[in-house]
């Protein structure tokens, strides 16, 4: 193939996967790679060039794919497993039922009551005040976290946040932008070699790009999501409060003894989470689409029979 045209090729094929990063499915991008690979084998091209196209169409074959329930739960299995390599699961089965048993209270009416694998709600072994969620209905509390509450709907107000960050799929939104970054950044990597002629020194240079990409996995273990996704969950998780006869005023309460107890502290929940405060002035017109409210003396009670299970955690 003449060399021109061969350049020209390639070109045109870096920018058409680059234009269907938003207007084509994966199995046209399948196809792209699976045509540079070819090319590359048959040596009408050089092989970093088709290496490099062959990438950027998978990854934006990935970019475009759409991600199941079942991918949902074993992303967030990977998290929860990148948590529990620094926390271990501490066993008190009574207060695992209690939590548990409100979060099924707070999820049985809501938009997504039924998950691939169901909602869990596990205990960390750790003073820390903090809490996670990933995809699939992954919930782990700290016990310092648990230890701060004083009423059952307290208790529902952490599970209600960490509820809502699943079902509003925030940590499926940030692999989709996180592969979308790793789709844009390999096809700008395959125009540059392309434009390069395919030298080994510009093939380093774009393996350096890639790398800027980061691993979504520890990124929410240790920044814990946006400021806004952390805004959108409390929202969220008032509704879902409301919806299973909690008073979503805990909310505020809740964030008022975290605003007392994390002062000073750079760990835990002051790493993971905007400042409580940030987050009570956000919330703080919501509250009045919930003004109806009366209290239940029978969640008191439970509340008073389970506190034992929760404070000698």
């Amino acid at each position: 193939m003449n060399k021109n045209y061969r350049k020209l090729f390639i070109s045109a094929a870096a920018v058409s996967a680059s234009a269907f990063l938003f207007f084509s499915c994966s199995s046209l991008m399948q196809l792209t790679s699976l045509t540079a690979d070819i090319a590359g084998e048959m040596g009408l091209v050089d092989q970093n060039i088709a290496s490099s196209i062959s990438s950027s169409s998978s990854a934006i074959g990935r970019a475009a794919e759409v991600i199941t329930p079942e991918q949902e739960y074993y992303i967030g299995r990977a998290v929860a497993g990148t948590v529990l390599e620094r926390y271990k699961i501490y066993s008190s089965p009574d207060a695992q039922n209690y939590l548990n048993k409100i979060c099924a209270a707070l999820t049985v009416n809501s938009e997504k009551p039924v998950l691939y694998k169901g909602y869990y709600v596990a205990i960390l072994d750790s003073d820390e005040i903090n809490a996670f969620a990933s995809s699939g209905g992954h919930i782990m509390i700290t016990r310092g976290l648990l230890q701060c509450t004083e009423s059952e709907d307290a208790v529902a107000a952490v599970i209600a946040h960490e509820v809502s960050h699943i079902q509003l799929q925030h940590s499926v939104k940030a692999i989709k932008t996180n592969r979308a970054t790793a789709a844009i950044v390999q096809t700008a990597s395959a125009t540059l070699i392309t434009a390069s002629g395919g030298d080994s020194d510009t093939a380093a240079l774009t393996d350096a790009l890639d790398d800027t990409v980061n691993d979504i996995i520890s990124s929410l273990v240790d920044s814990g999501y946006s400021k806004t996704q952390e805004f959108d969950a409390d929202r969220k998780a008032l509704e879902l409060m409301a919806g299973a006869g909690y008073d979503p005023n805990a909310m505020n309460d809740m964030l008022l003894l975290l605003q007392e107890k994390s002062k000073g502290k750079v760990k835990g929940f002051s790493r993971t989470h905007p400042s409580p405060e940030s987050r009570i002035k956000n919330l703080k017109k919501e509250y009045a689409k919930y003004s109806g409210y009366t209290d239940q003396e029978i969640r008191r009670a439970r509340f008073e029979e389970e506190k034992a299970s929760l404070q000698a955690l």
